[in-house]
């Protein structure tokens, strides 16, 4: 049997004041350690998924500045090539009116010349004509009666005959 004596209430007593002594400087601190251990975990996380969801608008952000780079360079790109197709154009159209230019100059050289070897060749046709005349006459006539002679004489002729060259 247990054996109650006076040291039995006093051990009681000291084991209830030491809970009591226990409760306020230990058990309290402790649990405060505890709550403060939970509330700053809790902060933790509640600041990491604010963290985390800063980090994916930023992110969101970041993707649409890269998309609008890429819009705006392509842009540039696309800018770029058609300035350069329009300079192609304009050299295109200059050279080739400075081709028409040629060719206008160049037809207008073959005019004069042709016009002049006419005129050459009139010279020499009236010249030949007169000599042939002379001998033939056996006298020469003065030189207007010689020139309206031959008029006449290359104006009868057919433009087949001078061969497409105009007087």
């Amino acid at each position: 049997m247990v054996d109650v004596n006076s040291t039995f209430f006093i051990q009681m007593l000291n084991f209830f004041v030491l809970l009591i002594v226990l409760k306020k400087f230990a058990w309290g601190p402790l649990l405060k350690v505890l709550h403060d251990r939970t509330d700053k975990i809790a902060n933790n996380i509640r600041q990491a998924d604010e963290d985390r969801l800063q980090a994916a608008e930023m992110k969101k952000e970041y993707e649409q500045k890269l998309s609008e780079a890429r819009k705006r360079a392509q842009e540039i790109t696309d800018s770029a090539t058609q300035r350069s197709e329009a300079e192609r154009r304009a050299r295109v159209e200059e050279t080739q009116q400075e081709i028409e230019q040629m060719k206008s100059a160049a037809k207008a050289q073959i005019q004069a010349e042709r016009d002049e070897a006419a005129k050459q060749m009139k010279g020499h046709m009236v010249a030949l004509s007169l000599a042939a005349a002379t001998k033939l006459m056996g006298k020469n006539m003065d030189d207007a009666a010689n020139e309206a002679l031959v008029g006449e004489f290359i104006d009868g002729l057919r433009k087949d005959d001078l061969g497409d060259l105009s007087c």
